[in-house]
Parts: structure tokens; C-alpha cells; sequence
């Protein structure tokens, strides 16, 4: 089958959303798709990699543009990692994140030093 016909068809079955059928496709029958889950999700955002009101089902063709397909399978991985050791929902470790400083999430909680001198 190609990719979109496999696509189509694992969406089609009840209880497949576009996760599933993208980790299906990637991960058991080797064909190149980029899933979006909440931690991929949730970094993608914070680092600005997509556009910020940007629907999840929107993220899954976001990503693939931005990746080669090669890149798919680990990025998604990693992205997952990040997510759960690090960039965690309620409470990131941003002290403990190597990408902070391209982080738009560490940016808006940062304060900057104020211009005033000493008394």
C-alpha cells in the first residue's frame, strides 16, 4: 500500500486517530510518518518549532516538513524523552534543559535584569 492509502485506511478503523496510525506506519511497517503525541506536542510549542495555536492533527504534517523522513522515528523519540525527564507538563526543569535558551516557554518565565543600579 502507499503511504496516504495506509494512512487513510488505519484512520478508518475505529478507536485510530492520527497518533496511532502515524506510530503504526512508522514504527511496525517501516513507512515514514513523524506521530504527535502530548510530549511532542508540548516541546514542539515551547521551543517554537510550530506555530503556537497550531491543532495537534495539524503537528503530524508540520513536523514531516521539517524533518526528513529519516529523521522521523528518532525525533519523535527524543522528543518524547525531553518531554518526560525534562520539559515535563506542570513543572519543567528548565535549570536542567540544554535548550533553554531557544526555549520560548524559558524566555516568558525568565526575568530579565533590571537597568537600575545598586543603592
Amino acid at each position: 500500500m502507499e503511504r496516504e492509502d495506509a494512512l487513510l485506511w488505519l484512520k478508518n478503523q475505529t478507536g485510530v486517530g492520527p497518533k496511532t496510525a502515524a506510530i503504526v506506519l512508522q514504527f511496525s511497517l517501516g513507512i515514514p510518518a513523524f506521530p504527535v503525541d502530548t510530549h511532542v506536542y508540548r516541546v514542539s510549542g515551547r521551543l517554537g518549532i510550530r506555530p503556537e495555536k497550531m491543532s495537534v492533527e495539524k503537528t503530524h504534517a508540520w513536523m514531516e516538513k521539517l524533518y526528513k523522513p529519516s529523521q522521523f522515528g528518532p525525533g519523535h523519540l527524543n522528543f518524547i524523552r525531553h518531554g518526560r525527564e525534562i520539559c515535563h507538563a506542570r513543572k519543567p526543569e528548565c535549570e536542567r534543559c540544554d535548550l533553554r535558551k531557544m526555549c520560548n516557554t524559558f524566555k516568558s518565565l525568565t526575568i530579565e535584569p533590571s537597568n537600575s543600579s545598586k543603592n
